[in-house]
C-alpha cells in the first residue's frame, strides 16, 4: 500500500530535497535578517528549520504567507505596517502558528530520534522520549520565547506557553507517530538509522503529516486567543 513512498529513501531524493532545503533555509534566514525584517524573532528561528525539512514546500509557504511583495524597497516602519497587514488573516495566522509549533517540536523530535535510533531503542521508548524532548523544545524555547516577547511575565509566559504547546504537540506527534508506526515499517521493514537517506526522508514525511494534522488545532488556538500567528 505504501510502497510508492520508497523514493523517500533514495539518494537522489535526499540529495536534491535537502540540498535545496539547506540553500533555501540559508537564504530565508538572510532575507529575514536583511530584508523581511518585520518577522518576529521566534519565527525567524523557526522558518529555516521548516524550510530545511520541507524544502521547496517550506520555501513556497514562506513566500505565500510571510513575505509581502515589494517589501525590499520599504523603510523599516513601512515594512512593519505592510507585514502586519499581509499576515492579518486567519489563513496566514494559522500558518504562522503552525510554523512556530512544528519548527520547535520538529527540532526536538528529530534530535531525540537521532540519538535513540543510534541506541537501538524500542518503538515506545523512542516515541515517548521524542514526545518529551519535542515538547520541551517547543515549550521552553519557541513558545516561551514568543510569549516573553509580547511582554508577559515569566510565570504567565510559562503557563500560556504550556497551554499552547500541549495541544499543538499532541497533533504533531500523532502525525509523526503514525508514520513511524505504520508507514516506515511497511515501506522499509525497519526503522532507518540517522546515517541513511531513508531516515531523513521519512522524518520529513512524519513532520509534514504532523504539520497537516496541527492545522485545525492551531486555527482553534488562534480563535481562542491562545496563540497569535505571524504577528
Amino acid at each position: 500500500m505504501w510502497d510508492f513512498l520508497y523514493f523517500l529513501a533514495e539518494p537522489w531524493f535526499g540529495v536534491s530535497w535537502f540540498g535545496f532545503g539547506i540553500l533555501a533555509a540559508a537564504w530565508a534566514l538572510w532575507d529575514m535578517l536583511r530584508v523581511n525584517t518585520a518577522v518576529n524573532a521566534p519565527l525567524k528561528a523557526a522558518w529555516p528549520i521548516i524550510i530545511f525539512f520541507f524544502s521547496i514546500i517550506g520555501l513556497a509557504l514562506y513566500f505565500m504567507t510571510c513575505r509581502p511583495v515589494g517589501i525590499a524597497g520599504m523603510s523599516d516602519e513601512e515594512k512593519k505596517k505592510k507585514h502586519h497587514e499581509y499576515v492579518n488573516d486567519m489563513g496566514k495566522k494559522t500558518t504562522g502558528a503552525l510554523i512556530h509549533c512544528v519548527g520547535g517540536d520538529g527540532l526536538g523530535i528529530v534530535t531525540a530520534m537521532i540519538v535513540l535510533r543510534l541506541m537501538d531503542a524500542s518503538f515506545w521508548v523512542e516515541f515517548w522520549v521524542e514526545y518529551a524532548v519535542g515538547f520541551a523544545f517547543g515549550w521552553f524555547i519557541f513558545q516561551l520565547w514568543a510569549f516573553l516577547s509580547m511582554g508577559e511575565t515569566l510565570g504567565i509566559a510559562l503557563l500560556k506557553a504550556f497551554r499552547a504547546e500541549f495541544f499543538s504537540m499532541l497533533s504533531v506527534m500523532t502525525g509523526m507517530g503514525l508514520v513511524m508506526a505504520f508507514v516506515t515499517p511497511a515501506v522499509l521493514g525497519e526503522s532507518p538509522k540517522p546515517y541513511t537517506f531513508a531516515f531523513w526522508g521519512f522524518a520529513s514525511l512524519g513532520l509534514l503529516v504532523g504539520a497537516i494534522l496541527t492545522v485545525p488545532v492551531n486555527w482553534a488556538l488562534i480563535k481562542l486567543g491562545w496563540k497569535h500567528g505571524m504577528s
